[in-house]
């Protein structure tokens, strides 16, 4: 994984749009289901599952099991606590802005769209059943949080601090049956307000150089 600096105003600017979700908090977490707990944050994030994640090897699905922060995407609004037309609001805007990053990144999947209150995480995982070139932008309230990895080559985790602001990461999550690695163990969690919007591509050549040449976009200042 490695940090890409975000210096294109246009990508910034839709990314701002997502703050509404911050911005309407009271809002969210009264219309929201906020998924899992605060208190299996530490368990879930640390050491000892991770180690029982790594060695569990293909018997892990690839998905996280646990996590604590409310989905944003339009097909997680089932859980939606309110109106018809709160949810036909919230599915509007969701589908307005991924339909404008979409444009900017050339590409369609969003994987991931999530609001973490402080306390919030996402388990040990390596989505090798969803294998794929990934860009993650994250929103940190305050920069007390983080992405942490296990390097493929070393073992060793690595932890990507969060900054106050946007930040992009990209890389590849690996699949099963693929050089060891190529997985990608990781977690993360926030002790604020924290937003994930992230992409992905297949798994192509074509991929590859797409995501390179989004990364080179992302980069630039023109």
């Amino acid at each position: 994984m490695k940090n890409v600096p975000i210096k294109n105003k246009e990508i910034l600017d839709v990314l701002n749009e997502f703050l509404w979700y911050y911005d309407n908090k009271d809002f969210i977490q009264k219309n929201l289901h906020l998924h899992g707990k605060a208190k299996d944050r530490d368990f879930y994030v640390g050491a000892e599952y991770r180690d029982e994640v790594i060695a569990m090897d293909e018997k892990h699905e690839g998905f996280p099991d646990a996590g604590h922060s409310y989905a944003l995407k339009a097909d997680r609004l089932e859980h939606l606590k309110g109106s018809d037309s709160k949810a036909a609001d919230l599915i509007a805007r969701y589908s307005n802005l991924n339909e404008k990053l979409c444009t900017l990144l050339s590409t369609r999947n969003n994987a991931l769209t999530q609001l973490y209150p402080p306390n919030g995480f996402i388990s040990w995982h390596n989505n090798a059943n969803a294998s794929a070139y990934n860009i993650i932008f994250s929103w940190s309230e305050t920069g007390e949080g983080n992405f942490k990895y296990v390097d493929g080559h070393t073992g060793n985790e690595v932890v990507m601090q969060d900054v106050k602001g946007w930040q992009c990461k990209a890389g590849y999550f690996g699949a099963y049956g693929e050089p060891w690695h190529n997985r990608v163990y990781h977690a993360a969690e926030t002790d604020c307000w924290r937003i994930t919007v992230s992409y992905i591509f297949d798994r192509t050549d074509m991929s590859s150089g797409l995501q390179d040449d989004i990364l080179e976009e992302i980069m630039s200042d023109y």
